[in-house]
């Protein structure tokens, strides 16, 4: 048995030699490679074109916020970031929220007549480390466009304003504080030219603050207190100096 397969196989190579060697020579092998010239090296995702190390970087993006079933936020997001080499930087921005009513409290509204204490994030301001591990490049309607793919951590200080009065009819008691955050994010960068780039962002910020459910604001003991996460998700450009 085993010497009807090894002379199966030899069979079966030798055909395949033989059409091979048959083929017309004018036909090209889209798998030859000798018009490369030996003494380059080849490199396809592992050079980068596009170099950021002890460069700054300053980027504006818009974008809203998602996640909330209470509220319709749109969300402006200047940034400057450091790039200390082609994996890490550092970077400030501040994140300017417009925060509106949906169609959510106008339907709790008719039906109870009551209004959900919402914390609104009016701005934030922070920091973060930025880790840059992913580069790369896709193609899209012939074109080559490389990409950065980078993860985010930071703190901050949210302004947040929340309205104590839950009872639609009465006046407003907005009450506006600001709270010690910690966010994180990710997201990627399209190169268009050396400096020019597109980037989409998605950035999430948490922070402990009072209900308000008790009609207090006041942190401390006893104080009914609860972990707020807000998400965001931007669209934008930057140029690199």
């Amino acid at each position: 048995m085993l010497l009807r397969v090894l002379l199966l196989t030899v069979a079966l190579f030798g055909i395949t030699n033989s059409v091979y060697a048959n083929q017309p020579k004018d036909v090209e092998d889209e798998y030859d490679f000798s018009w490369l010239d030996p003494e380059k090296k080849i490199y396809v995702v592992q050079n980068r074109k596009y170099t950021k190390k002890n460069r700054l970087e300053l980027a504006l993006s818009g974008g809203i916020g998602i996640g909330e079933p209470y509220r319709t936020r749109r969300t402006l997001l200047p940034r400057a970031t450091y790039y200390i080499n082609e994996n890490w930087g550092v970077s400030a921005f501040m994140l300017f929220n417009r925060n509106e009513e949906n169609n959510n409290v106008s339907a709790l509204r008719l039906v109870s007549g009551r209004i959900p204490a919402v914390r609104d994030i009016q701005n934030y301001s922070g920091g973060s480390v930025m880790w840059i591990p992913f580069y790369g490049k896709i193609n899209m309607f012939n074109k080559i466009f490389y990409l950065d793919w980078h993860l985010e951590a930071g703190v901050g200080g949210a302004a947040s304003e929340i309205d104590l009065n839950t009872t639609f009819g009465n006046p407003a008691n907005l009450s506006e504080t600001n709270y010690f955050s910690f966010h994180w994010g990710t997201g990627q960068k399209f190169f268009i030219t050396r400096n020019w780039a597109a980037r989409l962002d998605y950035l999430a910020i948490f922070y402990k603050a009072p209900t308000g459910v008790d009609g207090s604001i006041t942190s401390g003991p006893g104080a009914v207190e609860e972990t707020y996460d807000n998400h965001f998700v931007t669209l934008g450009v930057s140029y690199t100096f």
